[in-house]
């Protein structure tokens, strides 16, 4: 432009965030050393990822190293049912000394403050008002054994002195007493297992609070063949606190097959609730010490799965590292180093952390000396350096573009900016699936069009009972509570912004189980003009 006969340009700078067209990648790894064990050798796979990356190697004479994976999976989980919530609060709000004698770090992160802060006022905006609690904000109908779940943690929460409005409490215990001889009729043999594992579940709360439900305990015990293993975990630990020694849990045998039906039954799951039980009755028990080693083990073969099996962990092996004494026999010193320069020095006794940002190298050496076994556990976490390789397991989903007549869009093509779009999502399960995340993140030019707006029929090709859908500035999540078959689910976008945007992979995955995944083939890029 011209200014007292000059001319004169302005050219603005502006930074723009970028996002990654594919999802963040967290790896792990857990072992163990000691003095002439010979591989004393930590390989950490830090050039697979580019950018910033997060993480932990942390070194402990005890197996509840593996706490600081868990807890950073726990602080960084991106859902939010009732389930979750609470499990991803639970060992924060409950065990923050525990944990801090394993990393210090974990209890002082301002995102755990953040997390605990808003989980108990989700949990109560979740109450329904016969006192049970939805699984998901909108939901009408309580869910069993979720309700039973915030009942066991209410009452933790109170003996660990938070504060909480009392009714909340109250009211689930009045409904527990309601459930428990409630007659229901099932639609299949998994419903009742279901029924029955809750019920179960429930006595234990009640004996756990005060109480001594003997009559009920009689009669679960009559119907053991209708509970699933975490039930009958749960009833023995209900006689063995009415009894005050721990005879009932020495009955339990461990199921390493467990399906997770809607307990969330699994065999790390069930072995943490049984270590919890003992150290609740016996903490010098020998079986404590066998029930966490062998957890240990179930970390380093990767076993860990979803909130339930993480949040279950981190508390056992957290509170047997504090009850139990663990370690104390241990004299163990070791050094490591890569490429022949020393990184850290440990000394039984005193956990080692070391933040994943200060090892640049992925081949690194411990020189144990000492009596003992010691165990190192990590976890790196960032933008991957290459695309995942697509991967159907147990589970396939497309996603279809089309315009307002529901005809199909050929998205290599020019898009005119402001031209709406209907997308359809169509999941198709190789067998029956319980609690599935399926992420469908948009191109950046797009926004998602928000059905409450226009008068104009929103509702497109969307089917959405039984999904529950997180609407965000970038992706829309959909929550499927079971699929026995093909379900689409629809919604509207416009193209806002002009520019060259890379269609991102959709993904999906069964929150409670590693065998069914999703992860889709990559489209090029989106052109709007």
């Amino acid at each position: 432009w011209q200014e007292d006969g000059e001319d004169k340009e302005f050219e603005p700078e502006i930074e723009l965030p970028l996002r990654t067209p594919w999802p963040n990648v967290t790896l792990s790894g857990f072992g163990v050393f000691e003095e002439g064990a010979g591989d004393n050798n930590i390989n950490i796979p830090v050039d697979e990822f580019v950018g910033e990356i997060s993480g932990k190697l942390t070194l402990a004479d005890t197996p509840a190293v593996d706490v600081t994976k868990a807890a950073n999976y726990l602080l960084n989980y991106p859902y939010g049912c009732l389930e979750q919530t609470i499990s991803s609060a639970w060992p924060f709000l409950i065990l923050p000394d525990a944990i801090s004698e394993i990393d210090p770090d974990l209890i002082n992160a301002d995102a755990v403050s953040v997390k605990t802060q808003s989980a108990l006022s989700r949990i109560q905006a979740l109450q329904l008002y016969d006192g049970s609690f939805a699984m998901w904000p909108g939901v009408q109908i309580g869910n069993n054994w979720a309700s039973v779940y915030a009942a066991h943690f209410l009452i933790e929460a109170r003996d660990a002195g938070i504060n909480y409005p009392e009714d909340m409490l109250d009211g689930v215990l009045n409904w527990l007493r309601n459930y428990l001889p409630s007659l229901n009729a099932y639609d299949n043999d998994s419903d009742a297992r279901d029924d029955f594992t809750a019920k179960a579940y429930g006595v234990y709360v009640l004996a756990l609070y005060g109480e001594k439900p003997l009559g009920w305990i009689q009669y679960l015990n009559e119907n053991r063949h209708m509970m699933r293993p975490s039930g009958l975990i749960y009833l023995a630990g209900a006689q063995a606190l009415i009894d005050g020694r721990p005879d009932a849990l020495r009955s339990v045998k461990l199921d390493g097959n467990s399906a997770r039906g809607g307990t969330y039954e699994s065999q790390v799951r069930n072995t943490a609730i049984l270590l919890n039980l003992w150290l609740e009755i016996d903490a010098q028990a020998r079986e404590t010490t066998e029930l966490a080693v062998k957890l240990a083990d179930l970390s380093g073969k990767g076993s860990y799965y979803g909130t339930q099996d993480n949040a279950a962990a981190l508390m056992a092996l957290a509170r047997y590292n504090i009850l139990s004494g663990a370690g104390g026999k241990n004299n163990l010193r070791a050094s490591l180093t890569a490429q022949g320069k020393e990184l850290a020095s440990f000394k039984s006794g005193k956990p080692v952390n070391i933040d994943i940002k200060d090892i640049n190298n992925n081949s690194l050496e411990l020189n144990v000396t000492g009596r003992g076994r010691g165990y190192y556990a990590w976890s790196i976490a960032g933008m991957p350096l290459h695309m995942p390789k697509p991967e159907r397991k147990g589970l396939n989903v497309e996603q279809i573009w089309l315009d307002e007549k529901n005809n199909v869009i050929d998205i290599s093509k020019p898009i005119k900016q402001g031209t709406r779009m209907n997308v359809l999502i169509s999941v198709t399960p190789t067998m029956p699936v319980n609690d599935l995340a399926v992420t469908c993140m948009l191109p950046a030019g797009l926004e998602i069009e928000n059905p409450r707006l226009g008068g104009d029929d929103e509702s497109g090709n969307n089917n959405s009972y039984g999904v529950v859908s997180d609407i965000r500035d970038d992706r829309i999540v959909l929550f499927f509570d079971r699929l026995s078959g093909e379900k689409s689910y629809g919604f509207k976008v416009r193209a806002v912004s002009k520019g060259s945007f890379a269609v991102p992979v959709i993904s999906a995955a069964a929150m409670y189980d590693p065998d069914v995944r999703f992860t889709g083939r990559a489209h090029g890029n989106m052109n709007i003009r």
